[in-house]
């Protein structure tokens, strides 16, 4: 058999879901090939056509899709072959795009639906994973908080109605379509600052709106520690975990983040008016303060640092650090519903996964320290997460709420 009808076969089984990964790479090799270009474009009209519903592809029309499935193939051989691609979200109904999706050849094999997505300038095509056995599979993170008035008080946000929750001072908590909003009335009372605060567990998250109108998301396993009302000449609130803001500008009252930094001080963000993301968990190895628009002031004992925007300050125990040209949309992915990741190791990955679907991850024996790049919904189950995982040679092994990683 020559050596294009091995590869139509391969093509075949790999769009039937039969390839290993090394068949995968040789497929991806082979079509790297200018010469192949003409047998690439048959097979993708071939498949295309064999599936229910499916428009035929003529040359005219196919060629932008093949010029997109070039340049991911030509990337995929770039990339390093310890980046592993995995990628799941949301299918688009119009199947005839699993021929296209299975030429670009993301390392992932799935019987299911594919989905299409523009994304900078970028065509990416991606898919839709079945999940792993799992007797009793664990979802999503929710939308859910409690809230701790100035008296003790303590509120389950998801289960309150909407409506006026409590009155702190002369404000008034309101829950409205899923988030807390403090809206000041018109008594007027000459009271202390009374302080609120807002905790989400693993598996949680939310969103709330202050007095001043600035905009907060709160991730999982977080916190924000906050006045009813802004008196004095500053805005301050104290964060633990990871939060993004949108802060309402006043020049006449700055707005401060105190939060805890890995070097066992506080680490400090002011700010006038602007968009920032902080990510100060304290097991991740430093803390980090992302700037997408606005300019910010980074602070810790020792120093004091400005930032712009696209730029990251870290704070660890050896000071301050920084890192331009910040991809500021895969950082704050999470408040978007998504999983980002940019080479990061399988350490880095997991803490994410423990904390959003509230599981006890451990790792059995010496892990690879391979990087994983891809985009994952927020929203997808535990068990397909981790089925993407095990495409990608991870192996994984599950008890309940534990999760065990494995050479």
């Amino acid at each position: 058999m020559d050596d294009s009808k091995n590869i139509e076969g391969l093509f075949k089984r790999y769009f039937d879901n039969q390839c290993s990964p090394d068949e995968i790479r040789l497929l991806l090799q082979h079509f790297n090939a200018g010469e192949n270009e003409d047998l690439l474009r048959s097979l993708i009209r071939e498949q295309s056509n064999l599936i229910q519903d499916a428009p035929f592809i003529s040359d005219e029309s196919s060629k932008p899709l093949l010029d997109t499935v070039f340049r991911k193939i030509q990337n995929a051989i770039a990339v390093d072959n310890k980046i592993r691609q995995i990628t799941v979200l949301p299918f688009y109904r119009n199947s005839w795009f699993r021929a296209c999706a299975a030429a670009t050849i993301i390392l992932i094999i799935s019987t299911t639906t594919y989905y299409f997505l523009h994304k900078s300038n970028e065509t990416v095509f991606a898919l839709k994973q079945t999940p792993i056995h799992q007797a009793k599979d664990i979802p999503p993170g929710t939308n859910n908080a409690v809230l701790t008035l100035g008296n003790g008080t303590t509120i389950m946000l998801d289960s309150a109605a909407n409506g006026t929750l409590a009155q702190q001072g002369n404000t008034d908590v309101q829950k409205t379509n899923g988030q807390i909003a403090y809206r000041k009335t018109d008594m007027e009372m000459n009271t202390k600052p009374v302080y609120n605060t807002i905790t989400t567990a693993n598996g949680n998250q939310y969103q709330l709106i202050l007095t001043d109108g600035s905009k907060v998301w709160l991730n999982a396993a977080s916190s924000i520690r906050f006045p009813t009302a802004f008196t004095g000449d500053e805005r301050k609130v104290e964060i633990t975990g990871e939060a993004y803001f949108e802060v309402a500008k006043d020049v006449t009252k700055p707005f401060r983040v105190e939060f805890d930094n890995q070097a066992g001080g506080k680490g400090e963000v002011e700010v006038l008016g602007t968009h920032f993301n902080i990510n100060a968990y304290p097991d991740e190895p430093n803390s980090k303060t992302t700037l997408l628009e606005g300019s910010v002031k980074i602070k810790n004992a020792n120093s004091t640092q400005m930032l712009s925007p696209g730029q990251q300050a870290l704070l660890s125990p050896a000071g301050i650090s920084f890192k331009k040209d910040i991809d500021v949309s895969q950082v704050v992915a999470w408040k978007d519903g998504y999983f980002v990741f940019d080479n990061v190791d399988i350490h880095t990955l997991m803490r994410q996964v423990q904390r959003w679907y509230d599981v006890d991850v451990s790792f059995d024996g010496k892990i690879s320290e391979d990087g994983y790049t891809g985009k994952i919904s927020r929203d997808v189950p535990l068990s397909k997460f981790l089925h993407v995982l095990e495409l990608n040679d991870v192996h994984i092994k599950t008890e309940g709420r534990k999760v065990v990683i494995m050479p």
